[in-house]
């Protein structure tokens, strides 16, 4: 489960952090020290690889550091790095271990996932690389969701943080993505209902026929209100976590928690601002 500080409001911590941070500089630092140890011989002590050095020399066309990693050893390489000279080694390191097939992206990927980061390992430009975790974009609307107000605002916000923040909880997030599309449905579509969740909003919905998104033109096959339910419909049935000791119970993972998110994201806003409604 997410822990937030004593007295603090959720809602004030950043979910994604940019650059290294104080709580990753550390394990981030462990990591690049690690990826440029071969192994310990006892008569010479750590052997470091100065040749994958060299290819990053090669390859960046700057600043060499080869001579400094086989003076002084990859720590202090790291401490004399600004950060965006660790993040352009970092991306470098990720693309090399796709093309080696060495480890280390993994353990990378948790460190950055852990620690909030808004970048993570995956592909720029066609390439193994650091990418963005959530597009600038698709933040901003975040934010704007997150400002509704009433407790679907508070609850997708809790959503975020839980799927995006450090030390994510992606059970915490799935669940608490649900009930924000249900804080911002249900007064619409079901106010007279005080039992009234999701899956039974999805029902009266489908029944009713005639919701849909203010689109003037729409598909002859594929119309908004199939769109809107298809995107409800797949939130609620993929919550595997939703009741513990029930056959096919399995928690949530990190990738399934995001999708929930970014689905109740749009929904939120349009059940809100009044863009999905009887036509």
């Amino acid at each position: 489960m997410t822990w937030i500080p004593f007295g603090a409001d959720e809602s004030s911590y950043p979910a994604l952090v940019d650059g290294v941070p104080p709580w990753l500089e550390s394990p981030l630092r462990e990591w690049f020290i690690g990826e440029f140890i071969e192994d310990y011989q006892e008569d010479s002590g750590l052997d470091v690889r100065s040749d994958r050095m060299r290819r990053f020399d090669f390859a960046s066309r700057a600043t060499p550091y080869a001579d400094h990693l086989r003076s002084y050893g990859p720590g202090p390489v790291w401490d004399m790095l600004s950060q965006w000279e660790k993040f352009r080694f970092i991306d470098w390191l990720i693309r090399d271990n796709v093309i080696q097939g060495e480890d280390g992206n993994d353990e990378l990927e948790d460190l950055l996932r852990e620690g909030g980061s808004k970048w993570k390992v995956g592909t720029r430009r066609g390439e193994a690389g650091l990418e963005e975790r959530v597009a600038q974009g698709v933040a901003e609307a975040a934010d704007a969701a997150m400002e509704t107000r009433g407790h679907a605002g508070e609850l997708l916000s809790a959503a975020w943080h839980s799927a995006f923040g450090v030390n994510p909880d992606p059970e915490r997030a799935y669940s608490k993505a649900i009930k924000a599309v249900e804080a911002a449905s249900i007064p619409v579509v079901s106010a007279n209902n005080g039992s009234a969740t999701l899956g039974s909003v999805l029902v009266q919905m489908r029944d009713q026929g005639d919701w849909k998104l203010d689109l003037t033109r729409e598909h002859a096959t594929h119309s908004s209100d199939m769109t809107i339910l298809g995107m409800m419909q797949v939130l609620w049935t993929g919550q595997n976590d939703r009741h513990a000791g029930q056959p096919g119970y399995t928690a949530s993972t990190p990738a399934e928690a995001e999708a929930a998110v970014l689905l109740a994201v749009a929904l939120v806003q349009w059940f809100s601002s009044g863009a999905i409604a009887r036509r």
